[in-house]
Parts: C-alpha cells; sequence; structure tokens
C-alpha cells in the first residue's frame, strides 16, 4: 500500500489573486456589450461580503435599456 502525501499544496491562489478572480467571473453576468464590470467587497477577515456586476437592479427588464453609446467628439 503507498502513502498519500500529506504535505499542503504550495501552488494555491493567494487571497488578492482569488478575490480579483470573483470579480472577474462576476463582470461576465454584466450584458452590456461595452464594458463588464465586476466587484468583490472583502472585510479585514479575507470573508466576502458583497459581490457584483454593472447591470440592472433586480425587478428591473434590462430589454429597454439602449446599449448604443454616444461618441465623443
Amino acid at each position: 500500500m503507498s502513502e498519500v502525501s500529506c504535505k499542503k499544496r504550495d501552488d494555491y491562489l493567494e487571497w488578492p489573486e482569488y478575490f480579483m478572480a470573483v470579480a472577474f467571473l462576476s463582470a461576465q453576468r454584466s450584458k452590456d456589450p461595452n464594458s463588464q464590470v465586476g466587484a468583490c467587497i472583502v472585510n479585514s477577515e479575507n470573508k466576502i461580503v458583497g459581490i457584483g456586476y454593472n447591470g440592472m437592479p433586480n425587478g428591473c427588464s434590462d430589454d429597454q435599456l439602449p446599449w448604443r453609446r454616444t461618441a465623443k467628439n
């Protein structure tokens, strides 16, 4: 019978990379064709207290939103 390694992994994500990945994944929920923005709010104990992305508020239909942007002069 072979032994299973009991050494912890050393190639895990650090907290900042983990939270940025959560924000990046949240941004993928945006339906805006021009910009996808995600956020991950964290407290001092590295606990996620909020996540979000640029989208319509709950209960509002995004089918009525004009997605076109005007050009800056």
